[in-house]
This record gives C-alpha cells, structure tokens and sequence, in this order.
C-alpha cells in the first residue's frame, strides 16, 4: 500500500462547502492507544451541520508500526484517512507533515494526541464555540484516565489536572492535545512547529504562544473533552519531577527565543529562586495533607531547577525515549 498523502475531498461535498476538517494526530508505536483513538473518533456525533471530516495520521516510527493499525482502520472508518510517514525523529517534525497535509484542503485542524480518546460532542463542541467566538483557535479539557494499579496517591491527587476556564474565556495559550486551529490562520504564520524542540517537547507551547502574540484569537470550550490514558511508567514521582524539570527547562528556553524578547535572564531566574523557595516551603505544610501534595510542592522545586538550567542551556530530551506499549 503507497501512502497518500493528499486523499481529495469528494467533489460533491466542495459543491455544497460544509466545513472541511482534518482530526491530524501524530503518533510513535502506539499501536493500542491509536486504534482506540480512531475507534472514538468513529463515534464522534454532530446534532447540525456536520463537517466532511478526514483522518490524518502521521507516524514518526520508521519502522512504520502504525500503518497496519490505519490500514485496518479503513474498513471501518466512515472518514477517509490519510497514512503518512514521517522518517524525521520528533514531535513537532511530525506536526508539520500533518499539516503540510491539511494546509490548502481543510478548514480547520483539530489536533490530538494519540494517547487519547475524544467524548462523541468533543469536535461539536470545538466548532460550536469557534462559530459563536469567530475564533481562530479553540482549545479544550482534557481529563486524566488512569489504569488498574495506579497509585491510591495518585488517582486521589490532581498532579494530572490541567487548568480549565469558562467556555469563551480567551485565553493566550493552547497544546496540541485538544485544539481546533482556522488553517486560514495558520497559514499566515511565517512559522509553524518549531523543529529544534523536537526532543526536548515544547513545541505547541511555543507555537501557540507565537499565534496568540500576532494578535489570533484562542478561546476555550469546556465541554469540549478528551481523556487521556496515563501510562503506568507516568505515575511514579520520578516522572512527575523530570516532567517539571523539562517544562522549566523549555519554558525558560521559548521564553529567551521570543521575539520581541518579553523576558529578560534576571527575570527568569528571580522567577526560578521563587518557585523553588515556594516549592520548599510547602513541602513541610503539604506533608500533612498527603504524599500527592508532597509531590506536587516538589514538582515547584523541580521546575524552578529546569528554569535555572535554561539559562545555560541545558535541556532534557524527554522524547529521546518513548513511551511504547
């Protein structure tokens, strides 16, 4: 089987021009998760106006270990998918091929990861509030689902949560795991994915930091959920305290890159002495609250450390090793 990289839009639906949209993911030998991540957006319903919708997959495995998962899936798949591999190692490499994909076809992108499944409103949801706010972005809740084993700690704790707003807040960020993006806005960045942060993560932070700087408009649907399944090797404190060093570490690493250039190098490490101050001095008051808290007053530790290193340039490659399943 070849790969097509460019499935056309029927014909007939061109003529009467619903909204065109790719759901594009990016995956790495996941197989499991993918095929239950299609079977959810087979799910997906829409009360009005539903979209021709186009499945998008690209695998950044060279040994190719999703096309088997895609090529089952076109049975059953009511929208057409697209298998594309991208050979280049890293997250946001595959990010662009996805939408070199759908830049110039589709509407709009609604991105994913592959460790995820959408509830059957998700992409309704995302296009409801783009249409009422005339948004050019739309981001969305994702919600933590943890397998049999986990922790009691963990599952109590909220060390997964991510902040959530009123639907419609407009907000200055978005991440890659649950966003509708307008491809017309897109396609006026003069960037997309950065490529340099390829192992380091980061990359939709920074881009999505980019888009809402030049003036494009993110806003947030809370309805509009997806779940995510934690893998068991994510739910031990060694991980949780390497993933708050890699996000200080790239945190500080955008911010001494934008331009214009918002913080200066003083700043982030007063900024970085304070969350590791705070960090400390929760940790003895949240040891009375349990081992999450704990966690979660070292997580500042930890990530006042990875912004401290950012300013000489030492990073974690966090993607240098994959989860697999």
């Amino acid at each position: 089987m070849t790969d097509r990289h460019e499935t056309p839009y029927s014909n007939a639906s061109r003529r009467s021009q619903p909204l065109r949209v790719d759901v594009c993911i990016a995956t790495y030998r996941r197989p499991e998760s993918l095929m239950r991540l299609l079977g959810g957006i087979e799910q997906l319903r829409f009360t009005t106006h539903r979209p021709e919708l186009r499945v998008v997959v690209v695998d950044n495995d060279v040994d190719e270990s999703a096309r088997a998962v895609c090529e089952g899936a076109r049975e059953w798949l009511t929208a057409p998918l697209v298998y594309v591999v991208e050979k280049r190692r890293g997250i946001p490499q595959a990010r662009n091929r996805a939408l070199s994909v759908s830049l110039g076809q589709a509407d709009f992108v609604a991105l994913i990861d592959d460790d995820e499944v959408p509830d059957r409103d998700w992409l309704a949801e995302l296009l409801r509030v783009q249409q009422n706010r005339n948004a050019d972005a739309v981001a969305g809740p994702v919600r933590p689902v943890f397998l049999p084993a986990t922790p009691n700690w963990i599952t109590r704790s909220r060390l997964f949560d991510l902040p959530r707003h009123t639907t419609g807040a407009r907000i200055g960020y978005a991440y890659t795991h649950n966003v509708l993006v307008r491809c017309s806005s897109l396609a006026q960045m003069d960037q997309l994915f950065d490529e340099r942060m390829a192992l380091i993560g980061g990359s939709d932070s920074e881009f999505f930091a980019r888009f809402a700087g030049a003036g494009f408009r993110i806003v947030w649907a809370d309805l509009a959920m997806v779940r995510e399944w934690v893998q068991r090797d994510r739910t031990n404190r060694r991980w949780l305290f390497r993933r708050s060093w890699r996000v200080g570490c790239s945190s500080g690493w955008i911010e001494r890159r934008q331009e214009p250039r918002k913080h200066s190098d003083l700043w982030i490490a007063t900024n970085a002495f304070w969350c590791i101050l705070k960090g400390a001095l929760l940790t003895l008051p949240s040891s009375l609250r349990g081992c999450g808290e704990i966690v979660n007053a070292l997580r500042l530790v930890w990530y006042g450390a990875g912004r401290l290193a950012s300013l000489v340039d030492i990073t974690y490659s966090e993607y240098d090793r994959v989860d697999r399943e």
